[in-house]
């Protein structure tokens, strides 16, 4: 909750001073609301600065939401089938017909087959993992566009650190900063986790907290709390606006010329002040506003109420919402709504009675919602996990891979992509006849990350100094996918 912190001496803007508005509980991991809108609004000057760019999709999403399927699914079960390979191959699933022509999924993705004329695929993903085959590398090369130097050799994750490259959605909330009063980057639903690490590759790292992600990983089902917006019963709005104004007028009697700059912090204490009384923002939050209907037309799980809070956030401004699946990246596939795409084993009942019903629900809701609200032309779905899975079914221990298992894969797999520019009902790339290795028009998933930087304007060239002040890339050596517009 708020606080406010009276204190002796002066009062005038120097490293020593200690402000007059603390924020505690809606502090934003570590940081105040003040800092963090001030932090946001130097961001938006630099972004500013950098160069306007005509290519074809340039800036055209205004904000992002990326469903990240940790543990990855198996593309060729649900978005890349393969009808005339081998049965060790296919698999147990048909493919079906959708509403984009020529366009098939797998039987398991029945709803989403209809909303196939508002989204495209890409088939021709992958990466040659030198090693770094495990889900922990592969993470981070998907979250920050950048070789994970600090790994193992088989890719196990390391515990985030301010060393690590910043996530998208921490670039995003640098370089395209949401309007003041609004926040940059939220993740919901889950952690990323790998093993025993929590955060891999979500964070600002060096780029700093003030570009650390809002989480909220309350459950979506339930009401939603958010103790970090609430005032004290006893410090209504009314009387912490008095006190800023009071504030105010100090600044103005004993450092004018701050006043008359603007570079105090009193611009963004009052944009704290605006987020706290901002309904759009608040409520956001609530999805108890929702009918039932609509809520149900998501599903009433973890996993689809969360695709739903991040329509919500997008609509009160969010630039960039993460919604990541629930399990951990490598739990054991359990039944349930809620468990893991790691099908190592029982791949296709865990796929046709557990996984794929939420998702497919879930998904096709989202997309559905954005197109009739009108949203979806600026706003970009991204839905993809780490790598793919092996398109031979596993028989025997190798890698931990039982009957009827399919093992990582990160040689080539697929991704969703939706709106912000992308054109719709396309399937770009191809992969081969068993769906092991890209056949056509290959990327790399750092040409996903520089496409999410191109669509919403921002120059993937962009270079910015690390903490020893060397030069940076956002992106280590991909380009925007441009076909897709």
């Amino acid at each position: 909750m708020l606080s406010l912190l009276g204190t002796p001496g002066t009062l005038c803007d120097r490293p020593s001073r200690r402000e007059l508005l603390s924020v505690g509980g809606l502090s934003l991991l570590g940081l105040g609301l003040p800092e963090v809108l001030s932090r946001q609004a130097l961001a938006a000057a630099d972004s500013q600065a950098q160069p306007t760019n005509s290519v074809s999709g340039f800036g055209k999403a205004d904000s992002v939401i990326l469903l990240y399927m940790q543990g990855s699914p198996s593309h060729i079960d649900l978005w890349d089938p393969k009808p005339n390979a081998p049965a060790e191959i296919r698999g147990e699933f048909k493919p079906i017909p959708t509403t984009a022509p020529g366009m098939m999924l797998g039987e398991v993705l029945p709803m989403l087959s209809q909303q196939a004329k508002h989204f495209s695929l890409v088939r021709s993903i992958g990466v040659d993992p030198k090693g770094l085959r495990n889900h922990g590398a592969a993470i981070y090369m998907l979250m920050t566009g950048h070789d994970p130097g600090n790994f193992t050799e088989t890719g196990l994750a390391v515990p985030p650190s301010r060393e690590d490259l910043p996530s998208v959605g921490s670039v995003v909330a640098k370089y395209r900063p949401a309007r003041p009063g609004s926040l940059s980057y939220v993740t919901i639903c889950s952690p990323v986790r790998e093993a025993g690490q929590i955060g891999v590759g979500q964070g600002a790292g060096l780029l700093g907290p003030s570009f650390d992600p809002f989480t909220m990983y309350e459950n979506p089902k339930e009401s939603i709390k958010l103790p970090a917006f609430a005032l004290p019963a006893e410090m209504p709005l009314e009387r912490l606006q008095s006190r800023i104004d009071l504030r105010r007028g100090l600044d103005q009697l004993f450092t004018p010329e701050s006043a008359a700059s603007s570079k105090g912090f009193n611009p963004f204490f009052q944009q704290a002040i605006s987020l706290l009384q901002s309904d759009q923002t608040i409520r956001a939050f609530k999805l108890e506003e929702e009918t039932a209907a609509l809520r149900e037309r998501y599903g009433q799980t973890t996993f689809g109420q969360s695709c739903l809070l991040a329509r919500r956030l997008v609509e009160a401004g969010v630039r960039f919402v993460q919604v990541t699946w629930p399990a951990r990246s490598d739990d054991e596939p359990m039944a349930g709504p809620d468990g893991s795409w790691d099908t190592h084993r029982n791949n296709f009942p865990m796929l046709r009675d557990h996984r794929c019903p939420v998702f497919d629900r879930s998904l096709s809701g989202l997309i559905e919602d954005l197109a009739a609200r009108g949203m979806l032309e600026k706003t970009m779905v991204v839905v993809i996990g780490e790598f793919g899975r092996s398109p031979k079914i596993g028989v025997g221990t190798t890698n931990n891979v039982g009957p009827g298992g399919r093992d990582h894969w990160p040689e080539c797999y697929s991704f969703l992509i939706a709106g912000g520019g992308v054109r719709p009902g396309q399937v770009y790339g191809e992969s081969d006849r068993h769906g092991a290795w890209p056949k056509s028009d290959r990327v790399h998933p750092y040409d996903l990350i520089a496409t999410v930087h191109h669509a919403l304007g921002i120059d993937p060239q962009t270079q910015y100094l690390d903490t020893l002040r060397r030069p940076r890339r956002l992106v280590e050596r991909g380009k925007p996918i441009l076909g897709l517009f």
